[in-house]
């Protein structure tokens, strides 16, 4: 299993971006064999984020640990089903380390928020759009 680390230094002792903009270095560690398979530097191009975004999906991640993710990166990776845990001000290390305890980011930055599919909803009237009314 590959995971993508959003980070602010090219190898494992470096810290989790605080945002996924924020991040200098993408990281791609593979979980099975313990190591870091590669280390990619973003692009000055690339304000808008999505170039580190679509790599995470072209490197088939199925998760990647960052900090608040903007929109655009966002939309990619939830579209993509890649899992988006928080991280941010974390080592490389010890996000990897826990990533099974980190918090999940369900929404963007300044987004209406979405339930993980894995929450139950809180009544049995809920359909995931809106509530209906007792019966």
């Amino acid at each position: 299993m590959k995971i993508a680390v959003m980070a602010d230094g090219c190898d494992v002792f470096s810290k989790v971006a605080e945002k996924f903009a924020d991040a200098t270095w993408l990281l791609i560690v593979d979980m099975d064999k313990h190591c870091l398979i590669e280390a990619i530097e973003k692009s000055e191009e690339d304000a808008v984020n999505t170039e580190l975004a679509k790599k995470i999906v072209d490197r088939d991640c199925e998760s990647v640990i960052c900090g608040a993710i903007e929109k655009i990166p966002f939309e990619i990776l939830a579209d993509n089903h890649v899992t988006r845990s928080l991280g941010s001000g974390l080592t490389v290390t010890d996000a990897l380390d826990y990533e099974r305890m980190l918090d999940l980011i369900t929404d963007c930055i300044g987004g209406t928020g979405c339930p993980s599919d894995s929450e139950p909803p809180e009544t049995d009237n809920y359909c995931g759009k809106h509530e209906h009314p007792d019966s």
